[in-house]
């Protein structure tokens, strides 16, 4: 990992603090009714999952926009996103393996920064109920090249370095539901620790005038840009889904 001096940390915090003020006026926004499909309640479920320390209200912008293509949308628990990184996932696996019960479908999943660490964790370890990941700004290969952030979200969430190794391996024979969605200007989830070999990798090379105050980290999930990215991914059909499959191997586990 590359040694990245004060002056690149503070170039980091600068760009993230500058472009606050316009993640915040996003918060407001809402997609135009021209966009909204005719087709609610015939979409899979699509669970959201945010970044270290966000709440979900603060995705509510990306809720809407979903809800408004016919998509059922659910949130992580209503608390910030601070919780050691196994035993999240693990509440997050009875959460999804419930919504996939209740509606006999498959969980898609749209993860922004550890959220997608999250969701490909969750893919991991229930790939019959995780029909998709779509995975923001999530930093899965290496960490964040951002060091001391790296080095914060290590301690708060319980996890190392060679976890990332790991995770990549488990889901290396999945990646083929994987998609992810980076931008060069991220300066603490750049392409290049974004991107996962099999996966749909989407990076956007060039940013409208329109979403150019949002190219941050803590902003690109809000980029209409993005938006249309994540729309396009959750219309292509599912791969390799095994939910009714893993209904008659629980019953046949019980002897039913």
């Amino acid at each position: 990992m590359a040694s990245h001096s004060l002056s690149d940390s503070l170039r980091v915090l600068c760009r993230e603090a500058v472009r606050s003020p316009w993640i915040l006026s996003a918060l407001r926004w809402l997609p135009d009714r021209d966009d909204a499909g005719d087709r609610a309640g015939s979409r899979d479920s699509v669970l959201v999952l945010g970044g270290l320390f966000s709440h979900p209200f603060y995705y509510a912008p990306l809720g809407r926009a979903l809800e408004h293509r016919g998509y059922p949308v659910h949130f992580d628990d209503g608390t910030f996103n601070t919780r050691p990184f196994r035993p999240h996932v693990a509440d997050l696996c009875r959460r999804v393996e419930a919504i996939a019960d209740a509606t006999g479908a498959p969980v898609r999943i749209v993860g922004h920064s550890l959220g997608g660490l999250h969701a490909m964790a969750l893919l991991a370890d229930r790939p019959a109920v995780v029909g998709q990941v779509i995975a923001v700004a999530s930093p899965v290969v290496g960490g964040t090249p951002w060091e001391p952030l790296e080095r914060v979200a290590e301690r708060i969430l319980r996890i190392e370095a060679s976890d990332s190794a790991e995770l990549q391996a488990r889901v290396a024979p999945l990646a083929e539901r994987i998609t992810t969605v980076s931008a060069p200007q991220d300066l603490v989830a750049p392409p290049t620790s974004c991107a996962i070999e099999g996966a749909s990798n989407v990076v956007l090379s060039t940013i409208p005038r329109r979403d150019q105050s949002l190219a941050s980290h803590a902003g690109v999930i809000f980029m209409r840009t993005v938006v249309q990215v994540v729309l396009a991914a959750l219309e292509q059909p599912l791969v390799a889904f095994e939910h009714a499959s893993r209904a008659l191997v629980r019953r046949a586990a019980v002897g039913v």
